[in-house]
């Protein structure tokens, strides 16, 4: 982001229309859509301030414009080209839209122009402020607000007076001659190298210390699972029953009915294998 000196001519909601001083040029900024007798004024205002600076270029920041009409595509090839041309309008910067309708518009327009204004349509700020640069100016150190009052009915911003005034706005436009108070992009890159390594040593050490919060939660010291310590205790309580039965040659007897007393022996041991394991699992943990 480079500061930009605008002396600005007319600045309304729709656009800005004032001199670059960095160019020596007509500047021209849409600020977004602009109904159709907003965009012609505009553009006449654009006249206006060539005749009277007696400027041969203009700059015109299209990246916020929205589409235009076909009325008003005929009228700037018809009228608009014809009428910069008779002002004595050399060279033409035109940075395209984002909009892909309004970027269809102005390809349009440029097809069909007819004159001998030479023109640089661009995606590119920097490619177009350059090419503009290195075309010789007729005129340079033009401060608007010593012109005449626009003359065009254009409706200013509510946040400005009628006055033209000289103001330095943010914008990504580059300039010209390297700011000695901006980084090399060597420095640049070295910075952003550094800080890329001390954000991974971060991580690296958090995670570490993340690591070693998990093992020692979960070192050999874990709790057992209490469903299936309960299942072992199942298991465990079947086979203690068994061994039993198997050295004493005799089955306990719990009740009378031989099937009643089988299942009631088996269930008993093992739902209270269960239910100790369970309990033991619990007491752990």
């Amino acid at each position: 982001m480079t500061l930009v000196q605008e002396n600005i001519y007319r600045r309304t909601d729709a656009g800005t229309v004032g001199w670059d001083d960095e160019l020596d040029a007509v500047l021209l900024r849409w600020h977004g859509f602009a109904t159709s007798e907003s965009f012609r004024a505009h553009m006449e205002l654009c006249i206006e301030l060539l005749e009277a600076t007696g400027a041969n270029k203009m700059y015109a920041d299209a990246r916020n414009q929205g589409a235009i009409s076909d009325e008003d595509k005929l009228w700037s090839i018809t009228e608009w080209a014809t009428q910069a041309d008779e002002a004595g309008l050399e060279a033409l910067v035109i940075v395209y839209p984002e909009s892909v309708i309004a970027k269809m518009s102005v390809d349009s327009v440029i097809e069909q122009v007819d004159d001998d204004i030479e023109r640089l349509i661009t995606d590119d700020v920097t490619e177009g402020r350059n090419w503009l640069a290195d075309h010789p100016a007729t005129v340079t150190d033009v401060v608007v607000s010593e012109l005449e009052e626009p003359t065009l009915d254009v409706e200013p911003t509510s946040d400005t007076d009628e006055k033209t005034e000289t103001i330095e706005r943010e914008d990504d436009d580059v300039s010209t001659e390297p700011d000695s108070n901006l980084e090399s992009p060597a420095e640049s890159d070295a910075d952003e190298a550094t800080t890329s390594h001390s954000e991974s040593d971060t991580e690296t050490d958090t995670a570490t210390a993340d690591d070693s919060s998990t093992a020692s939660t979960t070192s050999p010291g874990t709790s057992p699972d209490p469903l299936t310590v309960a299942g072992i205790g199942g298991i465990v309580g079947l086979l203690g029953v068994s061994v039993m039965m198997f050295v004493s040659g005799q089955v306990p007897a719990l009740v009378p009915n031989a099937l009643a007393n089988a299942a009631l022996l088996l269930g008993s041991v093992v739902l209270g294998g269960m239910a100790l394991g369970w309990l033991a699992a619990e007491i752990v943990s």
